[in-house]
């Protein structure tokens, strides 16, 4: 027996958080129709299983949590449907320090046993930059959380 549109949507949202637009995407590639997949999706904001505010905080949140800047988690976003209004709410509302969270990328990826970020040479100091760069923060984070002089000895 085929499962309805309805307990294959319950299944996704019991496994984890999908927006609106993952949540359709998902339910259209295993052959729903639109209007199952509209009245479904409708049933699923009603009940309050399924809020892209709540889906953009938990995304903000797991992407500090693996260390990636702004750019990256709104690359995320984009990717998965959430509009970045409700993503910037979202941050607004994190009162997320961008740059700490650079610096402490930095640290726990470069530094020393002393938690200090040694002195390197520019071509070192150039791959850190794009390391940094490809984990989504912009290039004044970049300079202050490979600049040693600001270490915060909280890290």
């Amino acid at each position: 027996m085929a499962a309805s549109c309805q307990e294959i949507a319950v299944g996704l949202l019991a496994r984890r958080d999908h927006s609106v637009h993952e949540l359709a995407q998902k339910l259209s590639q295993r052959g729903f129709d639109d209007d199952a997949i509209t009245l479904t999706i409708n049933d699923c904001l009603e009940r309050g299983w399924l809020d892209d505010a709540r889906f953009a905080t938990s995304l903000l949140r797991q992407g500090i949590n693996k260390h990636h800047g702004w750019l990256r988690i709104c690359q995320d976003a984009k990717r998965k449907g959430v509009d970045i209004e409700l993503l910037a709410r979202a941050e607004q509302d994190a009162e997320v320090d961008w740059y700490l969270v650079a610096k402490e990328t930095a640290i726990r990826k470069y530094a020393d046993l002393d938690g200090r970020l040694p002195p390197v040479e520019h071509k070192v100091k150039a791959k850190r930059m794009r390391f940094l760069q490809s984990r989504g923060f912009n290039f004044d984070q970049i300079q202050y959380a490979l600049n040693d002089d600001d270490i915060d000895p909280h890290f």
